[in-house]
């Protein structure tokens, strides 16, 4: 757990307190804490995805800002039920209630923010990566990521989440995380079958492409 992430835990538990903010500051008084009970909340995530929900390249957080409020609101709900494994962020969705998990995905899905800079990619990989995401590859039997992810990774509401502006490092860590099983909260496996075809040098040129080449796509 990289520092920014364990300092948010400790702030977690401040925010569970009743009559304190996530900085542990009494507002028993405050009429704007007790009418929105997610708000302390959102200074945890910041804590890791930054302020306005940014993400961080090195730390392997993904940029959540503009994410579609049902996607974020599936993994929030993933986390607090096991569904999908991670101890950190098990640690923030537990704790809140139905109600606080839909208001942060919904306050994430209207925010935007500024794109992280990327590691410079060599033009074979990128047209590896921009093969596999607008065309796929029946040799190694694997479909178009577009064909689920939309056009350039731009997102499909109510059915997959954005690809463009996304991390290489999150982007391969997830691939690697679903290819490995360690990740399982695919609808029908989809994920995990196609990241199963996949080898390293496939996963570095994919996730290249979409956070450089992709990454026109989102504002």
């Amino acid at each position: 757990m990289n520092r920014a992430c364990a300092i948010a835990t400790g702030l977690l538990v401040l925010a569970a307190q009743p009559g304190l903010t996530s900085a542990g500051t009494a507002t028993s008084t405050s009429k704007t804490s007790a009418k929105s009970p997610g708000a302390a909340d959102i200074s945890v995530c910041a804590a890791c995805h930054g302020a306005h929900g940014e993400g961080s390249a090195a730390a392997h957080v993904p940029r959540i800002a503009g994410q579609s409020a049902e996607y974020l609101l599936k993994q929030l709900d993933d986390y607090a039920s096991g569904a999908r494994e991670s101890a950190i962020m098990a640690n923030f969705a537990k704790p809140l209630s139905a109600e606080q998990r839909g208001q942060l995905a919904q306050r994430y899905a209207a925010m935007s923010a500024p794109l992280l800079s990327e590691p410079a990619a060599n033009p074979a990989q990128l047209a590896r990566g921009h093969q596999l995401a607008y065309q796929g590859d029946e040799l190694i039997r694997v479909q178009a990521c577009d064909s689920c992810h939309g056009p350039d990774g731009s997102g499909v509401l109510h059915a997959a989440p954005y690809l463009a502006g996304q991390s290489s490092e999150y982007i391969g860590g997830a691939l690697k995380a679903f290819r490995a099983g360690s990740r399982k909260n695919d609808a029908g496996e989809l994920m995990r079958s196609v990241a199963g075809h996949l080898a390293d040098a496939d996963i570095a040129a994919v996730s290249a492409y979409f956070a450089n080449e992709g990454s026109a796509t989102r504002p």
